[in-house]
């Protein structure tokens, strides 16, 4: 729920007396002496100018090497000086964790780095002049806002780096800038100017906010962000010096009109901000700031690269190396024999779903990839041990991926060739042009099991299972009753593979701390879709989430097709079926996905909802687009009826990068049908991350964790989790993915 927006108030600033007499429980007048805070503010300006002259003068004296430019963090989540933004961005795939104070203001944001050109960041504001109407459990009023900055030019030797954004252009409009700003190192000092709109142009919120003429709720108002180019813009400015690679001071001019932003501090004393920036480790800044002449500031900031890599550092794995016992063994066996000891070899090292096939001069191996991030590792990391255990008469090799049964990835390739690339002796385009990598391996299967002598097809004693433990947190925010509510579980899921294209997908929910059960929140339906989850997530007793039966085909044409029945998620129940045809290597397909379910019973895992009987229904068109491979950006697109009975679409943006995942999505649908008000015109929006689980660990290891955030908890343009999935919810598996990162495949 967002808090209410209070009724607009004139601003005034309370003298020094009043306010410490107010802090000791007394009453004291509010005083308003405009003459005198003018008079100040002259005289503020004055002598600002004679310091900003006096530091460009010292500059040349100081600057006896080039220091290179650091993106550090503003008070906020954005990179800047304390509440000026600068021109610098944070790296690519860098990640932004922060806490700033500085009264009235308290921000929690984070703030990503992208193709080393954009900069996002979103946080919460909470203002402690303002108490929200939902009462003393809520807290203070809170805010949620987000910007976006882009490098224009980038820093050389003669030009500045010179940057434009946006903060909080389409929201509630609290806190709602625009600007445009320059940052040039001049040896260790970095000089930023900028010209700013919006409360960065000194105008107040309350005149932004009238001047959209919507209403407290409306989320996704552009009227700011395209307005005027020529309304009211102030300058601002600052230097950043760094003193060594630790230790940075800062200054800066605030443009910022005080008393007439949201919940105002009243008018600054000084529009200056002093302060240090310390980085006593590598990833953490800490802050320390004297704001306007009367506020001190602090913020501790946690900046991490987001690499697969992280916590610990990984073991160097060796290369495969069979011993003399493995390799006569495998010398003197025959086809059955040599595709039985690959087998157990090969589920020994941590594969699983293994089968093998030989003939006189060829292997068919089949595997899933449950040892690596990458594919192209773990198809190398296959040939490694079938070129040690094969005898010389084996030259060629098919290597298969499989995801759920089916073939996702084929390798036909000559043993000679695959030990030249391994070695270093061929790269990977003299790779390419002799083997033959495909999406699907039905062309390879066709022309290795012609042969009758190629269909005795052994397989893993073992590997029929796959488990897994992934921990899970669900966050709720803006409930009357608590800012933000969190249950944090531990899903443990096994998949077992009964036979050849099926799967049983089993998840149990352990729940390990809970605080869902003291939320305020009714559902906003008779049939609700969505707004009835915490009747699901408000007990913490261990919870089959998922028990389904899935079965796989691979349909002419290289279609692939799913068939799923049982217990879907927590709340929903049913039957659901996929079909999904990839094209050009993966990077593009298209799909078709029906379901048809029941509300589970929360208090039964095995029982329907008594109270609840609608079956819900859903059917979409599954579109799907590598947008630019080489950095990791894809799209999804769902068209169709959502469980609602809403029909609309559903637009997915994500990068995968590194094995980290951020995207964000946006649902358009028809909501005429739904009762609540709150639920009709309601477009759903949120991002969400993907954490690789092994920078968690000292090696390689599969897993992820999952984290998103929506706008609102509605019913219109909801799904249902599958226990499985056809259409892509990453791009690695991909043939094109797998060819431009061949070289992880060599030892």
């Amino acid at each position: 729920m967002r808090p209410g927006i209070p009724q607009p108030r004139p601003h005034c600033r309370q003298t020094k007396r009043n306010q410490e007499s107010f802090s000791h429980g007394h009453s004291g007048q509010t005083k308003c002496d405009p003459e005198s805070i003018v008079f100040l503010g002259s005289r503020c300006r004055l002598s600002l100018q004679y310091v900003l002259l006096s530091l460009l003068l010292l500059i040349p004296s100081i600057a006896q090497a080039e220091t290179a430019a650091q993106p550090l963090p503003s008070l906020q989540s954005f990179t800047g000086i304390w509440d000026m933004p600068t021109a610098r961005v944070l790296p690519d795939w860098n990640m932004r964790i922060k806490y700033g104070n500085a009264e009235p203001y308290r921000y929690y944001g984070v703030a990503l780095g992208v193709f080393d050109r954009l900069e996002f960041h979103g946080q919460f504001t909470e203002t402690t002049t303002e108490i929200s109407p939902f009462g003393s459990a809520y807290g203070y009023l809170k805010d949620r806002n987000a910007g976006v900055r882009l490098v224009l030019i980038k820093e050389d030797d003669f030009l500045p780096q010179i940057s434009v954004g946006a903060y909080d252009p389409i929201g509630t409009g609290l806190f709602p800038s625009r600007y445009l700003v320059a940052s040039k190192m001049i040896g260790p000092v970095d000089v930023t100017l900028g010209l700013g709109q919006g409360i960065l142009g000194g105008e107040s919120y309350l005149d932004i906010r009238r001047e959209r003429g919507s209403s407290d709720t409306e989320e996704f108002d552009t009227t700011f962000l395209f307005s005027d180019p020529f309304r009211p813009t102030r300058p601002f400015g600052g230097l950043e010096y760094h003193f060594s690679p630790k230790l940075t001071f800062s200054a800066e001019y605030s443009s910022l009109k005080y008393e007439d932003m949201f919940g105002s501090p009243g008018k600054a004393d000084i529009p200056v901000n002093l302060g240090f920036k310390y980085r006593p480790f590598e990833n953490l800044v800490l802050q320390g700031g004297y704001l306007r002449g009367e506020e001190l500031a602090l913020g501790i900031s946690l900046e991490l690269p987001l690499n697969a890599e992280g916590i610990l550092p990984w073991k160097k794995e060796k290369p495969y190396k069979a011993d003399e016992a493995r390799r006569w063994q495998a010398y003197a066996a025959d086809n059955r024999q040599l595709a039985g000891l690959l087998v157990a070899e090969l589920e020994r090292t941590g594969y699983g779903g293994v089968a093998v096939s030989a003939n006189d001069r060829a292997l068919w191996i089949e595997a899933r990839n449950t040892r690596y991030l990458a594919d192209a590792k773990a198809i190398g990391g296959i040939a490694a041990i079938a070129d040690e255990l094969s005898p010389a008469r084996i030259d060629t090799f098919y290597i298969n991926l499989t995801y759920q049964g089916q073939v996702r990835q084929s390798l036909k390739a000559n043993r000679n060739d695959l030990r030249a690339f391994q070695d270093s002796r061929i790269d990977k385009q003299g790779l390419l042009s002799f083997a033959d990598l495909q999406q699907y391996g039905s062309a390879h299967a066709e022309e290795f099991f012609q042969d009758s002598e190629s269909t005795d097809v052994q397989h893993g004693e073992y590997s029929r299972f796959d488990f897994e433990i992934n921990p899970r947190i669900k966050t709720f925010y803006n409930n009357k009753n608590g800012f933000f509510k969190h249950k944090v579980m531990l899903q443990p899921r096994l998949n077992f593979y009964p036979w050849d294209y099926a799967s049983i997908t089993s998840e149990l929910e352990l729940t390990l701390y809970n605080e869902w059960d003291d939320l305020d929140f009714p559902p906003l339906e008779p049939e609700p879709t969505r707004t009835d989850i915490v009747r699901y997530e408000e007990n913490s007793s261990p919870r089959v989430s998922q028990l389904a039966m899935n079965q796989f085909a691979l349909l002419p044409y290289d279609i692939q097709g799913r068939l799923s029945a049982g217990l879907f998620e927590s709340e929903y129940a049913g039957v659901g079926g996929e079909v999904f045809r990839f094209f050009d290597e993966g990077r593009f397909g298209v799909g078709l996905e029906a379901e048809g379910v029941r509300k589970r019973d929360p208090d039964n895992n095995f029982n329907l909802d008594d109270e609840i009987t609608k079956t819900y229904d859903t059917y979409y068109v599954n579109l799907y687009a590598q947008l630019w491979p080489a950095q990791g950006l894809d799209a999804g697109l769902k068209i169709g009826r959502f469980l609602g009975g809403d029909k609309g679409y559903r637009l997915e943006l994500r990068r995968s990068f590194r094995y980290f995942t951020i995207g964000a999505w946006y649902t358009d649908t028809d909501t005429s049908d739904f009762t609540s008000p709150e639920n009709r015109g309601n477009n759903e929006k949120g991002v969400f991350i993907r954490v690789p689980l092994s920078i968690f660990a000292d090696r390689e290891i599969t897993g992820t964790l999952l984290y998103s955030f929506s706008s609102f908890l509605r019913d219109p343009g909801q799904s249902v989790r599958q226990p499985a999935y056809l259409y892509p919810m990453d791009p690695y598996s991909s043939v094109d993915n797998t060819k431009r990162t061949l070289e992880k495949m060599r030892k």
